[in-house]
């Protein structure tokens, strides 16, 4: 414990309550709370810039904004960094890269198997295609399934290329559970 500690544990602190914050902006943002009010305002004055710097950075996949999830993350990461510092350990740095990283694919790659699956949960139910959140869900999600449509033949039942998709996605994320460990060792021994 170094004479910094309460002074890093305060600014993890603040890096969490950011987080809850951004996520707080974004569910207003779905919503559409009035931006006329003085705490929404407020809200988006503080976490809007922070959120613009990494929408430059990470782009939108498929119709996807992912850059509250990452703007999130790295907050999280953060806090998690300073905590470490403040308890006295010196992590490496480039395994805590390796370890931000790789927590942002793993969670760009969540979010998208759970809407891919959504998508097929709503073949299934042989949902009203025009409804907004069915329309919505096939539009966000059009980029993932677009490529096994050629290949995949058409079943009665559903969307076969969103069952193809998310089978192919669930494989990819428990890969990852199995490769992302490999990586981050071999960062920690940087």
């Amino acid at each position: 414990m170094t004479a910094l500690s309460p002074v890093l544990d305060g600014l993890a602190t603040l890096l969490n309550l950011y987080a809850v914050l951004i996520l707080v902006r974004i569910l207003l943002a779905y919503f559409q709370v009035s931006g006329s009010n003085p705490l929404v305002d407020l809200l988006r004055r503080a976490v809007d810039p922070f959120l613009d710097v990494v929408r430059r950075v990470i782009p939108t996949l498929g119709g996807l904004d992912f850059s509250p999830v990452v703007a999130m993350i790295l907050c999280y990461e953060g806090a998690n960094l300073l905590a470490s510092i403040g308890a006295g350990a010196y992590p490496n740095p480039v395994a805590a890269v390796t370890s931000v990283v790789l927590t942002v694919i793993q969670a760009i790659l969540v979010l998208v198997v759970l809407l891919v699956f959504v998508r097929l949960v709503i073949s299934f139910l042989h949902a009203d295609p025009w409804h907004p959140f069915v329309f919505t869900t096939r539009a966000l999600t059009d980029v993932f399934v677009a490529p096994f449509r050629r290949r995949v033949p058409r079943l009665a039942a559903g969307d076969s290329a969103a069952l193809a998709a998310f089978v192919v996605l669930v494989l990819a994320l428990v890969a990852a559970e199995w490769v992302f460990p490999l990586i981050q060792q071999g960062a920690n021994r940087l």
